[in-house]
This record gives structure tokens, C-alpha cells and sequence, in this order.
């Protein structure tokens, strides 16, 4: 599992993927938020990441860690699926690290 450092690490506009609590990246295939919180504090984000079990995505935005509670599909229509009944933005191509608006 990542640690409070690997936070800090974090770039504004920045972020990774993990899985298991491990840093992961794809070469296909979408990933898509389910849910997710946002927070000033990095100890709730970090508590965040224990509750989802280590498979989330984290974005660090002016001050703000986003934590989502995520998951790689291997369609696009799936992912758009899973992002509209969730209410998400956007979901996340691996193959150019670009996003597709839901």
C-alpha cells in the first residue's frame, strides 16, 4: 500500500492509479470511477485509499487529493456505462492517456 510520502510526491494536476494499493499503469483497455471523495486532508485520503481497498485513482488539484474508487474495462461502451450510472465527468483511455467526456 502507498504511504502519506508517495502523496506528498504529487504534483499539482497530477495523479496515479492503483491497484491492490500498488502503482499500476495499462496499455488498454478505459478506467472508471464508481464513487469517490474529495479532500483537503491527507490523512482522509489516505484513509480513503484503505477503504477502497487500494484500487483507486488519485488526482492532487490546487490544494485538493480527489480519491475514486475505480476500475479498468476493456470498452469504451462499458466504461461510458458504468461513468453515466455514476455520475462521473469523465473516464480515462489508457492507450494516450486521454479522456472521454460521459
Amino acid at each position: 500500500m502507498i504511504n502519506i510520502r508517495t502523496l506528498k510526491k504529487i504534483k499539482n494536476n497530477g495523479g496515479l492509479t492503483l491497484k491492490n494499493g500498488k502503482v499500476i499503469t495499462y496499455k488498454s483497455g478505459w478506467q472508471v470511477a464508481t464513487e469517490g471523495i474529495e479532500t483537503k486532508d491527507m490523512v482522509v485520503a489516505m484513509k480513503a485509499i484503505k477503504a477502497y481497498g487500494g484500487n483507486c485513482g488519485i488526482w492532487f488539484s490546487n490544494g485538493v487529493w480527489y480519491i475514486d474508487k475505480s476500475k479498468r474495462v476493456s470498452t469504451k461502451r462499458e466504461a461510458l456505462t458504468i461513468g453515466r450510472a455514476c455520475n462521473q465527468i469523465s473516464i480515462l483511455k489508457w492507450a494516450n492517456m486521454s479522456l472521454a467526456y460521459c
